[in-house]
């Protein structure tokens, strides 16, 4: 079973976790959305019933909610947080997915990253992860399954947010991720594509050209899609090339892509193999 985490109170159905399990969906994978919400969940959960999507939210203690009268932000406590470990120690089996996606809200420090990532390994659970902190460098060594980084995050990370990397600099980097211990990186270059690396080889795709609608949800839609190919034993050329027309029709629809429109896009991919060295 898939699970995914949104630990952003203050995302509705915009939730990163909540998009992935709404593309997993629509791809037939079956998830568990999970993580922590706000008094307003219930829009999150009408949508995943709508769907038929099973979820399990902590709900945040109603006194630690957002006043709207003040300019005090939401604040999850310790006790909210260990719930959902205590759910997650329960719920996980061998051999399981966990997708830890989107900024972490206000009172959850990025550390309880590395907190998932132990005990996914204490679960023997396979780690997705998809988060903007720097804390996904000291959870490599716990060997996640995937990791999706963007341009931004990517540079900020290995302190390179002022130089103009070339794309094969950027694959480097994610290189030097797997070379840390992630089995795979997804490195998103936003409307340039994006690439696939892992210790065997790195592929790269461009994009097709569109007419941009809505950016929100293309990441998610990369990411998901990826990880239901994996499932499915796709090759990574292949699986790059669905991923980016998938996350290309999100861009160019309202909402998240319905897969009507994404075999005609695929067509217009090309993956290149890239050799490490190009990068150096």
């Amino acid at each position: 079973m898939i699970y995914t985490v949104t630990l952003n109170t203050n995302e509705s159905v915009a939730g990163k976790g909540i998009n992935i399990s709404l593309v997993l969906k629509k791809l037939g994978v079956a998830s568990i959305a999970t993580g922590i919400v706000a008094s307003d969940g219930e829009k999150v959960k009408q949508e995943l019933d709508q769907e038929k999507i099973e979820h399990h939210f902590i709900k945040q203690d109603q006194a630690a909610q957002l006043d709207l009268f003040s300019s005090t932000e939401t604040q999850v406590s310790a006790q909210k947080q260990q719930e959902l470990l205590d759910y997650l120690k329960k719920s996980l089996k061998m051999g399981d997915i966990l997708v830890v996606a989107g900024s972490f809200a206000p009172g959850i420090d990025p550390v309880y990253l590395t907190d998932l990532a132990k005990l996914a390994q204490e679960k023997m659970t396979h780690l997705v992860v998809d988060v903007p902190y720097v804390n996904v460098l000291d959870i490599l060594p716990l060997h996640p399954l995937l990791v999706k980084p963007n341009t931004t995050e990517l540079k900020s990370w290995f302190k390179k947010e002022n130089d103009n990397l070339t794309t094969e600099q950027l694959v480097d980097l994610a290189h030097d991720m797997v070379v840390r211990g992630a089995d795979h990186v997804l490195l998103s270059l936003g409307a340039d594509g994006a690439a696939i690396v892992n210790l065997m080889h790195a592929y790269i795709a461009q994009a097709p050209e569109i007419n941009k609608v809505n950016e929100d949800g293309a990441g998610e839609t990369l990411l998901a899609t990826f990880l239901a190919g994996m499932l499915q034993n796709h090759t990574p050329v292949r699986n790059l090339a669905d991923s980016i027309a998938a996350a290309t029709d999100t861009v160019q629809s309202q909402r998240l892509t319905t897969f009507e429109k994404t075999a005609e896009l695929q067509r217009q991919i090309i993956a290149r193999k890239i050799t490490f060295e190009e990068a150096e």
